[in-house]
């Protein structure tokens, strides 16, 4: 870089540009390479003409574990950049010269003041730490949503950089399983985009799919139209109807012309011959070949996987300001009167069935939100915050009957059947029981304000359960 740029506003010492009071590191090849020492300067510009070079850089700042290295503001300098979106997602913009850096010093004010809100703590696990990382850029970005690339050199075809930095190009699957995990906790939400299939044992996406023998797996076959001669009733296949010397085709059996399809013959299916074994059939096999563990499977074996474009709840905005709570209650520490999600799960749809079966019978469900219910979690000690639920399924199973069953979704999400009454007095037994938990909390956690929204639905026999419910959580998160 050339030393002596410099005026009244902006100064240039070999890699540092100090300008409106503001420094920035300028990565400009792999010569300038030093990531140690940069959590010192307000923010980063990388030269993009080699884009190989800019998507290398932005990836280890990216993926450090350091959030003062992995949230730093990081600026492209070239037109190329807006060539590549995948470092156009991790970036915080694109400046033609070094004389808009003016421009971005109100972005760059703006994102430190949102880091300067967010909770900074070791996490539980590496991926908790992964997910923490996502909602923490995601909100100093003012970034709603997590949309998918297609990459090729991905191992699934598709990509979400500002998480996917955190894995090797063959480990997507990992991202795509965090960001289920990120779902069920209610941190994000899911549009569907896509569906890719997946090798059954390594979870690979890159597949050879292959229309083969059923008798020896070979793929080595060809395929020909199936004849059948009206006057005669002969059906064979298209070759034993044609002749060596014209396009011509006649009878093997009655050596009849077949001049019009339709009046002379038809064609009603196709049959296939393999060149390996010399078997004839009709229907192949399809296997799907993983090009990365070298697999060979059967298609409806292969994994189905949705991509989605997520978009962030208020619980991930929550989360990344104070951090994320999560609970195996449903798993691992079941609270007594409750059942875990999968049961749940099952047991709803039994319902549905038994409402199938008999119009006269009803089944509602409730479902309750705890928007605030995490800012609780911080201000009480760690164990009481099962005593705290254990307290609130009290209070739901005194005003429900024995055959009604609650599920405890997550910390703030509980999912409650209650079964053959009016759904207008199943509302009032919400109201009640929404009322009494909010007292609860306030009589014994120093009157504080508990936020809850709750909705009270018929079970649809036409929806699945899962569905229902799924909708039923992101209305009720987002309205509040």
């Amino acid at each position: 870089m050339d030393n002596t740029l410099s005026n009244k506003e902006t100064a240039v010492n070999s890699n540092v540009i100090t300008s409106f009071g503001k420094t920035f590191y300028y990565f400009e090849s792999f010569q300038t390479l030093k990531i140690e020492g940069l959590e010192k300067y307000d923010a980063i510009i990388i030269d993009a003409k080699d884009l190989e070079f800019a998507k290398i850089i932005i990836k280890k700042i990216r993926s450090h574990s350091d959030p003062e290295f992995y949230l730093k503001p990081v600026y492209l300098i070239n037109n190329k950049a807006s060539q590549d979106p995948y470092i156009k997602q991790l970036s915080d913009g694109i400046i033609v010269s070094f004389d808009q850096l003016s421009e971005i010093i109100n972005d760059i004010n703006l994102i430190n003041s949102r880091i300067a809100r967010i909770e900074i703590s070791p996490s539980s696990s590496f991926e908790i730490q992964v997910i923490k990382k996502t909602l923490n850029y995601l909100f100093t970005r003012d970034v709603n949503k997590l949309i998918p690339l297609t990459e090729v050199n991905s191992s699934i075809g598709y990509c979400y950089p500002v998480i996917s930095v955190n894995f090797d190009v063959f480990e997507e699957i990992k991202a795509l399983e965090l960001l289920e995990w990120a779902e069920k906790e209610n941190l994000i939400w899911p549009d569907f985009q896509d569906r890719v299939y997946l090798c059954s044992n390594c979870k690979g996406g890159h597949l050879s799919f292959r229309e083969i023998c059923p008798k020896c797996d070979s793929a080595n076959i060809i395929s020909e139209d199936l004849i059948h001669h009206f006057p005669c009733g002969y059906i064979g296949p298209i070759s034993d109807f044609r002749n060596k010397v014209d396009t011509a085709l006649s009878c093997s059996k009655c050596s009849k012309s077949l001049r019009h399809i339709g009046v002379d013959y038809d064609k009603p299916s196709v049959i296939n011959h393999c060149q390996n074994c010399n078997q004839v059939f009709q229907d192949y096999l399809v296997k799907a070949k993983c090009f990365q563990c070298k697999t060979d499977t059967d298609v409806q074996f292969l994994v189905s996987k949705n991509i989605n474009v997520y978009k962030l709840t208020k619980k991930g905005r929550n989360a990344a300001i104070g951090g994320i709570y999560t609970s195996d209650y449903a798993l691992n520490n079941e609270i007594e009167g409750t059942i875990n999600f999968k049961t749940f799960s099952v047991m709803m749809h039994y319902e549905q069935e038994r409402m199938k079966s008999n119009p006269a019978l009803t089944s509602n469900l409730f479902v309750i939100y705890f928007d605030n219910i995490f800012d609780l979690y911080r201000i009480i000690k760690k164990s009481k915050e099962r005593s705290l639920l254990t307290e609130i399924v009290t209070i739901i199973r005194n005003d429900i009957s024995t055959a009604d069953f609650i599920c405890i979704n997550n910390p703030s999400v509980l999912s409650i059947c209650l079964n053959d009454i009016p759904i207008e007095n199943a509302k009032l037994t919400a109201a009640t029981i929404i009322e009494k938990i909010q007292l609860l909390v306030k009589n014994n956690f120093d009157r504080f304000d508990l936020h809850s929204a709750f909705e009270i639905s018929s079970l649809s026999k036409e929806q699945t359960f899962d569905k229902q419910i799924q909708t039923i959580i992101k209305e009720l998160t987002e309205k509040q």
